[in-house]
């Protein structure tokens, strides 16, 4: 059985930590550990247009960023299962090669997949994927699974924040991009609408989350909503 206290403590301990990269990054060191794992890619995704995108894959040894993977998870059978059950799914056999994109660079030799939602309120803000194990999957793992990720959910969305709304300032075109993605526009609809490039939304998008010191997207705009920005 894992030990639960332990990876509660260092949580709490990763949750003072000013620093988003260096937090999300020593979470993954965490999950790796804790759950003896070879390698984890951790995603966000927005429950509003089920859209996912990679953050970062870790090892023991290295990180590698995995931004250019975006993807609709209605057409990923495993994840969104896992998503819409919301708790940990762990796949064995050849087939769930078949449901995954070329672009997610899983060797045919592997024949299991764990899917581990990351939870805030309910709500699935993100995701932990997982191959290459140390230790045998169990349902007891899978219960432990679930209790961690839901700590992970509150540390990635309710982090303090240094930034109070008297400090925060958006500009006409931050504002109208924040309101379109808060509709659930993606980048691209979103350059649509304004007639801008979507490399153009995407620096608007990285200036906002920089203001409001916030991990991404969905959690620029919840923090803009709690601190009445965007109403």
């Amino acid at each position: 059985m894992i030990g639960i206290t332990s990876w509660e403590n260092d949580l709490e301990k990763i949750k003072s930590l000013e620093d988003p990269d260096k937090k999300i990054k020593l979470l993954m060191e965490n999950f790796l550990s804790t759950f003896s794992l070879e390698e984890a890619l951790l995603f966000r995704y927005s429950p509003i247009d089920h859209l996912a995108e990679g953050i970062f894959s870790a090892t023991a040894f290295k990180f590698r960023s995995i931004t250019s993977v975006r993807d609709d998870i209605t057409t990923i059978p495993p994840i969104f299962e896992a998503i819409q059950k919301r708790n940990p799914q762990y796949y064995e056999g050849n087939d769930f090669h078949l449901y995954l994109p070329r672009k997610y660079v899983i060797a045919q030799t592997e024949n299991a997949l764990l899917v581990v939602p990351i939870i805030f309120n309910s709500v699935v803000i993100g995701y932990f994927l997982s191959t290459k194990f140390k230790q045998k999957v169990d349902s007891q793992m899978l219960m432990e699974a679930e209790l961690y990720t839901k700590k992970v959910g509150e540390i990635l969305f309710t982090y303090p924040s240094s930034k109070k709304k008297d400090e925060i300032k958006l500009s006409k075109r931050e504002y109208e991009v924040m309101r379109c993605i808060a509709f659930g526009h993606s980048s691209k609809q979103v350059a649509s609408l304004l007639e801008i490039s979507e490399t153009t939304i995407k620096q608007y998008i990285k200036s906002v989350m920089v203001k409001t010191n916030t991990l991404n997207r969905t959690h620029a705009v919840a923090f803009l909503y709690q601190n009445g920005i965007l109403n």
